[in-house]
């Protein structure tokens, strides 16, 4: 997206320009679009294939259209919160939830393929690789690894190490390595082939809520210690801290071109986007509920809100598309 690109490239410059897009919605002359339809608090949302995928306190997940918002399906099955969403490379969506379960659901027809068993507590997240592995977080602090077969899942391995529950899960782009974010604080570094713990990042002074893969390999974590610590992917070092936020860090998204969206809480403007290249906040959205749980981006730069707070998803149109 050439737009985000210039804006990255010469952020003085082009700065104003988004904060005078984004302002027009902060200042109410713009408002977002609103898609209703839960009837809790939104937790989770994930994006693949054109559809917008929501999860929350209502145990049930709902498809949007991308095109014109239309709620396409309502997948009902989970018997508590969903709080984990994961479009796999082939469209396969995964959904974990506070039953301690994870469903796959076909993302052709939603239809229901299995359950995955084996978690003791709530299953907080869920990961997709293309080598048809997926990876499930949860509140027992372990990670499972599920292999995919032709008519059975089966668990192939548990990661062990945290601490702490397991709050989120991010792939590396080529999809060998594995990030988990725990209440323990420490974000791990597992091997995608042998689940061998490759490294433990460590600065986090509170729990791990969100984790990011941005270019290069750049990962993002965001916790409750109100930060955003930036990682080099090669070898984990800690680049920089943004402290912008004066609420736990929830949700991290990752925008076009590097571009890098944070969600809070109430005492803060809830949403910050942030230049992946220069680490500068370029812009920050007020005006939604009290805590920002949820953030997703579509391919067009279209930005997903959603809370607890709120059955409704918030929907903020990139600059370019109006």
């Amino acid at each position: 997206c050439r737009r985000w690109n210039k804006l990255c490239q010469g952020v003085k410059v082009h700065e104003p320009i988004m904060l005078a897009r984004w302002g027009m919605y902060n200042k109410g002359k713009k408002h977002p679009d609103k898609w209703s339809g839960h009837t809790g608090g939104i937790l989770v949302l994930a994006v693949g294939h054109n559809k917008l995928y929501s999860g929350g306190k209502d145990t049930t997940i709902r498809v949007w259209s991308m095109v014109d918002g239309k709620c396409l399906q309502t997948l009902i099955g989970h018997d508590h919160w969903v709080c984990g969403l994961t479009v796999g490379p082939d469209g396969t969506m995964y959904s974990s939830s506070s039953d301690g379960t994870v469903r796959v659901w076909s993302g052709i027809d939603g239809s229901h393929l299995e359950t995955l068993t084996g978690h003791t507590k709530p299953v907080r997240c869920v990961a997709a690789a293309r080598t048809r592995l997926v990876f499930s977080g949860s509140e027992d602090m372990t990670i499972k690894v599920w292999r995919r077969g032709g008519t059975q899942t089966t668990c192939i391995r548990t990661l062990v190490g945290h601490t702490d529950l397991v709050k989120s899960l991010a792939l590396s782009a080529d999809h060998n390595t594995l990030y988990s974010g725990s209440g323990d604080t420490a974000i791990r570094v597992w091997s995608v082939s042998d689940g061998v713990c490759l490294k433990i990042l460590t600065g986090h002074t509170n729990q791990v809520y969100a984790i990011v893969i941005g270019v290069g390999g750049t990962l993002y974590s965001g916790g409750r210690d109100k930060t955003i610590r930036v990682w080099r992917g090669s070898d984990g070092k800690l680049l920089s801290t943004l402290d912008h936020h004066k609420e736990s860090v929830l949700s991290l998204a990752l925008g076009p071109d590097d571009t890098v969206l944070s969600g809070s809480g109430f005492l803060d403007r809830p949403v910050a986007m942030w230049c992946g290249r220069t680490l500068t906040r370029i812009a920050t959205l007020s005006r939604l509920p009290n805590y920002v749980d949820a953030l997703a981006v579509g391919p067009d730069g279209t930005v997903f809100v959603g809370s607890r707070d709120s059955g409704t998803i918030f929907v903020f149109q990139h600059a370019g598309n109006d």
